[in-house]
């Protein structure tokens, strides 16, 4: 829902969501059937507020005027947070994914010094030889879109979390890099009839056969973490809390 000038949209909305987006999102919210809240007009602006804060990497204090007082806007943001909104959104456009093959990665989230701090300690955060770091886990099916996503330490190994990611999940195949050839991985893969196309590391006595053909399309999840850090505030973690930087994704 963009705001214009005349004939054309301020430089600064136009990432602002389409009608037809819109639409698609506005029953799921509060106060537009959404079980809880009340009514909230101003959805569609709130949205953009946060697009924007997400777009740009800003902090929540430079909102720009036209989308309201800062202040409620993050208040909202952490509201739908702790409510659940934000993973009934993710989860209302992971529609009829394609499981035929499921794709596993992870990615490096440079942190900067604002998402340190928080009450308690820094959360999934890990420090390596190039400063502060989480590391984002990613799987996507068939087409590149995402499925399921964690965060962790910057340090966690990535095949540490790859059970987590496919977790429950039926796939024909499951894809990633070497980086995941651990026996626990194949032997779960295998033992839910998921054939399993992972490059086996040098140090293997006995090298296994993967479809090299197939591995090719590995690249999907790549491309997922490319349009993901697009978004400036998921490319680099401000964020302090956790659950507030797995909302942004």
């Amino acid at each position: 829902m963009s705001v214009k000038g005349g004939d054309i949209a301020a430089a600064h909305r136009r990432h602002d969501i389409s009608d037809q987006v819109w639409e698609r999102l506005r029953p799921l919210l509060p106060g537009d059937g959404f079980k809880r809240g009340r009514p909230a007009r101003d959805n569609p602006l709130f949205l953009n507020a946060v697009f924007w804060i997400l777009r740009t990497g800003a902090p929540w204090r430079d909102l720009l005027p036209d989308y309201e007082d800062w202040k409620n806007t993050h208040r909202r943001f952490c509201r739908w947070r702790d409510g659940g909104v934000w993973k009934l959104l993710l989860d209302s456009v992971i529609d009829d994914p394609d499981l035929e093959r499921l794709m596993i990665d992870a990615s490096y989230i440079k942190v900067h010094p604002h998402g340190t701090g928080a009450r308690g300690g820094n959360q999934a955060i890990g420090r390596t030889k190039g400063g502060l770091n989480s590391k984002l886990h990613l799987a996507v099916d068939s087409h590149g879109m995402p499925v399921r996503l964690s965060l962790s330490e910057g340090t966690v190994a990535d095949c540490t979390q790859a059970q987590s990611l496919i977790a429950d999940i039926s796939a024909e195949y499951l894809l990633a890099d070497r980086g995941y050839d651990t026996d626990a991985i194949v032997a779960e893969a295998e033992a839910r009839g998921i054939q399993q196309v992972i490059p086996p590391r040098s140090h293997r006595k006995e090298p296994r056969y993967y479809d090299q053909a197939l591995y090719k399309l590995r690249h999907l999840v790549e491309n997922a973490f490319l349009y993901f850090k697009q978004w400036r505030a998921v490319a680099t973690r401000y964020a302090r809390n956790e659950a507030s930087f797995l909302a942004t994704c």
